[in-house]
């Protein structure tokens, strides 16, 4: 998930640190932070499929 620490903002700053980034919780089926960011499992999803599935090949 390190994509998260490549974008900055105001949201994703708090999320550099260890013991915020520990203080994840589920609402709705999304990871989210008490700042209110929050993943969806699709992006989630979407994003691993990218890095897990080689070039060309189609995830199951």
């Amino acid at each position: 998930m390190s994509w998260i620490f490549e974008r900055i903002g105001p949201m994703n700053e708090p999320l550099r640190d260890e013991a915020y980034f520990a203080r994840v919780f589920l609402e709705n089926g999304a990871l989210t932070w008490p700042n209110g960011y929050d993943l969806s499992p699709w992006n989630i999803r979407r994003r691993m499929e990218g890095v897990l599935t080689p070039q060309g090949v189609a995830a199951e």
